[in-house]
């Protein structure tokens, strides 16, 4: 008989239950809600295709899984407000680098004044949808212990 860490047996856990939600969310919704909120900041459809689209969809992704990992203390009758200043860090972080990942192409491509107002909003707008969507999503497998 082997001992198997106490860590691998959590990794293991929440790697399954990750690619089990992931299995629930297709591309084309992801693509679909990236192309209507970043399609129409840049005028070339070439940097939004090869730069942003893809960049976008992954950080979709990540906010997507991180709102599941946060359903745990929904669970666990924790407050809304609670749970989202718990994961305030990690989604700002989401929020902040891909900003700066569309400020910089803005800037190489055609700078618009009105980005600076409007590109921080818009981030933040996607990713605590996808926060939320993943948060409610675990929540769900969660109460139904399909995981």
């Amino acid at each position: 008989m082997s001992v198997v860490p106490l860590e691998q047996l959590r990794l293991n856990k929440q790697l399954a239950f990750e690619r089990n939600l992931l299995r629930e969310l297709t591309l084309d919704e992801v693509q679909k809600d990236v192309e209507g909120s970043f399609r129409s900041l840049f005028l070339s459809y070439y940097v939004y295709d090869t730069a942003i689209r893809e960049e976008a969809v992954e950080q979709a992704m990540e906010a997507y899984l991180l709102g599941a990992e946060a359903s745990q203390y929904l669970c666990n009758g924790d407050d809304v407000k609670e749970v989202s200043s718990r994961y305030r860090v990690e989604l700002d972080t989401i929020v902040y680098d891909f900003y700066d990942y569309l400020d910089y192409w803005q800037e190489a491509t055609a700078r618009n004044g009105w980005f600076a107002l409007r590109g921080e909003r818009i981030c933040r707008d996607f990713f605590q949808r996808w926060w939320t969507l993943g948060m409610e999503k675990g929540k769900i497998r969660r109460r139904l212990k399909l995981d």
